[in-house]
């Protein structure tokens, strides 16, 4: 009885980030497809942001357990003026406005409004794999 209950203690590490795992992941690529709803939402002309479109992505983090939700990067870097050497990221010109555009958030407000929902799918995921 012992080595059962020591065989199954051992064995939940490995039982549990698979399923959980995936339910991380899910949820990740569902807010990543949500930002780029939202952003094409607030597009005012298609190439505007159809490279900030697909910046939107979900990259693997430092485990297994680990999904990184993003936006911008190196399709979106641009330089100031050609040679100056000077670059910026328009994502975040766009979800956070500069002198010359408005604020067209379109990451955190998503993010915000799933957050409780991603939440419980990842607490019932957690749920599931300990039955």
């Amino acid at each position: 009885m012992a080595d059962d209950l020591d065989s199954y203690l051992r064995s939940l590490p490995d039982r549990l980030v698979g399923p959980i795992s995936r339910a991380i992941n899910e949820q990740a690529q569902d807010l990543s497809d949500a930002q780029r709803a939202a952003l094409v939402a607030l597009e005012q002309s298609p190439d505007e942001t159809g490279n900030l479109e697909q910046s939107c992505t979900v990259v693997p983090g430092k485990d297994e357990l680990e999904f990184i939700v993003q936006a911008g990067g190196e399709l979106t870097t641009k330089e100031v003026r050609e040679g100056s050497g000077v670059s910026y990221d328009y994502a975040e010109a766009f979800e956070y406005g500069t002198a010359r555009q408005p604020a067209r958030p379109f990451f955190w407000p998503t993010y915000r409004e799933k957050r409780a929902g991603m939440q419980a799918a990842i607490n019932q995921a957690i749920k599931d794999a300990l039955r």
